[in-house]
């Protein structure tokens, strides 16, 4: 805690701000020693706010202490840089600030210097202004200009906030295309998954994409290779030539794929009903090394992936059930009924872990 009626130098605002870990420590730096504020401390303490009162209801001191925050970050907006805008309009998006001149005036300090938003920044303000209900399109046009690393982290940042506009995408996707054959693997793979988290299928582009991963797959790491069959898979996109290549660069990777990605690439395959026995039997053998470190999902999926392919090693499965076993506490029901899936179409007859499951799927159910 600081001292009150001490003066404080920027930094040590900035790490006060940062630091503070509830909206009352916030709010209170705020009325002692807003007047020292300068705009990256005014933009970092409504980010701050932001996130300390995500899901809270607020009373009549924060809603005070909320208005204080806007009102030094109104006063020195002029002042506010790419990333300063952009944070503070993702706060007020995220406080759900019903102030419409201030939107108004962010937007219009922001308009002119897009041209130095980097692609968070860009994404955190296409973010804001759909949360917020602008239909301010001023954003678009600068993707043009992005290369190939700005147009993959923009995706990959809109996923990661869950944001999926029509419209950006379609202009994101646009600008992307023709730079496709200049992205590096951990792009195409960023790229890819991006879409896939959104949910945003665009089979004209996913082909484009494909054709300009194929021949960079042997420089994949095993995440980005396992992150783009999984966006194959959730997106629905089937590619028969394209996964035998990735199958292929992926096979000598397995030992050095984590369980995440080991589980992720079975139910791929499965979801896709791509059968490569070989590739499997591989696959089994480096996941057998680690399969205490997978999670009570991972080992569902898994299950639930060899079981939907048909493809029956009983050592493996051996391992996994007993695995599961230790770890059925950790079960929520999907991962219950994929076990119990895996089970019955294998006619694997095992009555302490089927007696185990129905407790488990019982349990469950009581809990709703």
């Amino acid at each position: 805690m600081w001292s009150r009626g001490r003066s404080l130098d920027p930094k040590q605002l900035n790490r006060l701000i940062t630091d503070s870990e509830t909206a009352d420590d916030l709010l209170s730096l705020a009325q002692q020693h807003g007047h020292a504020f300068g705009f990256i401390h005014a933009s970092a303490a409504l980010t701050r706010a932001a996130k300390l009162l995500e899901g809270a209801r607020m009373g009549s001191a924060t809603t005070a202490g909320v208005a204080l925050l806007l009102r030094l970050a109104r006063e020195r907006l002029p002042k506010m840089q790419a990333q300063a805008l952009a944070n503070t309009l993702w706060a007020v998006s995220k406080l759900s600030v019903e102030d419409p001149s201030f939107v108004d005036a962010l937007v219009s300090e922001a308009r002119p210097k897009l041209d130095s938003f980097d692609a968070q920044a860009l994404a955190n303000t296409a973010y804001a202004l759909a949360k917020l209900g602008r239909e301010d399109k001023a954003a678009e046009p600068k993707l043009a200009s992005f290369n190939q690393q700005n147009l993959a982290n923009t995706a990959w940042a809109l996923a990661t906030l869950g944001y999926s506009d029509t419209a950006f995408m379609s202009a994101l996707l646009m600008a992307a295309e023709p730079k496709l054959p200049s992205f590096d693997a951990q792009n195409l793979a960023n790229m890819a998954w991006a879409l896939a988290k959104l949910g945003y299928n665009n089979a004209a582009f996913m082909g484009a994409l494909l054709v300009a991963a194929e021949t960079k797959l042997p420089s994949f790491k095993p995440q980005e290779l396992a992150n783009t069959v999984w966006a194959l898979a959730t997106l629905g996109h089937k590619d028969a030539a394209f996964m035998g290549a990735l199958l292929a660069a992926a096979k000598p990777k397995l030992p050095s794929f984590t369980a995440q990605e080991q589980s992720n690439t079975a139910w791929a395959l499965a979801t896709l009903g791509h059968k490569d026995t070989m590739f499997m039997s591989a696959k089994l053998a480096a996941a057998t090394q680690k399969l205490t470190s997978f999670n009570s999902q991972e080992l569902a999926n898994t299950a639930w992936a060899l079981a939907t392919m048909g493809h029956q090693d009983d050592a493996f499965m051996g391992t996994l059930l007993r695995e599961a076993a230790l770890k059925l506490p950790g079960f929520a029901m999907a991962d219950v009924n994929q076990m119990s899936i895996a089970l019955t179409r294998f006619n694997i007859k095992d009555a302490e872990l089927e007696r185990a499951l129905a407790a488990r799927r019982a349990q469950l159910g009581r809990a709703k």
